[in-house]
């Protein structure tokens, strides 16, 4: 049962359905940066949005767009050899225990199976998860365009992301205390291999200007609308039967499809030597649905636990909830060193799930030279969900070009028995300025 590979396989073709800021995937050298603003990317622009205006302040005029920003990534729980494990619990309880007639020999050996497999699947539940996810942007966005005769900046986006989940859910037996019937004995399990999936698509439209300038500083106020195309879909499969996320790949049909409209409205404080900011995202906290998982279908796959069939059938809404986002940074005279920091006031889901609250700090070196190029490096770290760490580090070449990392500090052991970090992402960007 190789799920890692049809998870990844159902990934790449969920992303090639459709043209998010993803919470999970921070796009270009934000990787880095966080969502702290800064003049050198034109990601900041998405971020917080009274940025752009800000950052082309000192321009009468100015024009820039992204040619190309892609990244990926993936997440893997805290289980080491992970598919293996799957695939000797689903052997495990798809082999028939001989029975002598004897239950002084019988139910030892029954129970032996009954409580490894529930020791194995609480594990499962807890810890097994993977992950994988991409994201993009359509070609020439975001695109940024600042006239003071506008007295501002607007700035279009429109980018796509797309991520597949696997999680199980554990279905504890009891021992038994009687000899069971019948020359074999199998265990009756409802554990399920759960798979989720998205893609999200998003257009959006933001406007940000000064409102108050000083001597110390100016301050900016932006606003951003965004319309949000997402396609929803789940799978249960009892482990016993499980093909990993193969069904899922094949039942498009079963994907879920709705709109909605995000707002976001921020504010930014810009003097000589440091910035302050903060804004709000999905302000209105837009709502999604899942497909439906009937009874009757569970029932037809052969679930008999109601406890799982009633957690597999309940109403599941995909929900952007609000959320607080803070920016501070600090400049040299020349403004070419700058430390940065951010931090996500609450925690919010993606799509499939899983909690995110990030917090980052970095320092770069931002060159204005096309031959000299920009690096920095920096931390990020999920204060929910995972609670993962990475270090991570970019380099900006050519003014345009710019290639970010993203590595977990964690590390597991795959079924190979090499070590490998539990999450990984990387951003590749392209963009011009005229």
């Amino acid at each position: 049962m190789k799920i890692k590979v049809k998870i990844a396989v159902l990934s790449a073709m969920l992303c090639a359905n459709a043209y998010a800021d993803p919470v999970y995937l921070p796009p270009g050298s934000n990787l880095v940066y966080g969502a702290s603003s800064n003049n050198q990317s034109i990601m900041s622009s998405i971020t917080n949005p009274a940025a752009a205006a800000a950052d082309l302040s000192n321009e009468d005029s100015q024009y820039r767009f992204g040619l190309i920003n892609i990244g990926g990534g993936y997440e893997l729980g805290n289980f080491n050899d992970l598919f293996n494990t799957v695939d000797n619990t689903k052997t495990l309880l798809n082999t028939p225990i001989t029975l002598t007639g004897n239950a002084s020999t019988d139910l030892p050996i029954i129970n032996n199976v009954i409580n490894s497999v529930n020791t194995t699947t609480a594990a499962l539940q807890k810890d097994g998860n993977a992950s994988i996810f991409f994201g993009g942007h359509i070609p020439f966005t975001p695109l940024v365009v600042t006239r003071k005769g506008w007295g501002g900046s607007f700035v279009l986006d429109a980018n796509a992301s797309a991520i597949a989940n696997m999680t199980f859910i554990a279905d504890q037996m009891p021992n038994l205390t009687t000899e069971p019937t019948g020359p074999t004995y199998t265990p009756v399990n409802d554990s399920t291999l759960l798979v989720k999936a998205a893609v999200v698509g998003e257009l959006g439209l933001g406007y940000s200007r000064p409102v108050l300038s000083r001597d110390t500083g100016d301050l900016t106020a932006g606003v951003r609308a965004k319309y949000y195309q997402v396609k929803l879909a789940r799978d249960a499969q009892l482990l016993v039967n499980s093909t990993g996320a193969q069904s899922t790949l094949k039942a498009s049909q079963t994907y879920t499809s709705s709109s909605g409209v995000g707002l976001d409205v921020g504010t930014l404080w810009t003097a000589k030597r440091y910035r302050v900011g903060a804004w709000i995202n999905n302000i209105n906290g837009p709502s999604f649905k899942f497909n439906a998982i009937t009874a009757a279908e569970l029932q037809t796959a052969g679930y008999t636990n109601n406890a799982i069939i009633s957690q597999l059938t309940a109403d599941q809404t995909y929900k952007m909830k609000p959320q607080l986002e803070m920016e501070g940074a600090f400049y040299s005279e020349s403004q070419n060193w700058v430390l940065n920091a951010g931090l996500d006031g609450n925690k919010v889901q993606d799509p499939v799930g899983r909690d995110f609250q990030w917090a980052t700090l970095s320092a770069a070196y931002a060159t204005n030279s096309w031959w000299i190029p920009g690096v920095r490096v920096g931390y990020r770290t999920n204060l929910a969900g995972s609670k993962l760490s990475y270090a991570t580090g970019g380099l900006t070449m050519f003014k345009a070009l710019s290639l970010d990392i993203a590595y977990g500090l964690k590390s597991i052991t795959d079924n190979s028995g090499k070590s490998i970090p539990r999450s990984a992402m990387i951003n590749l960007g392209l963009q011009m300025t005229f």
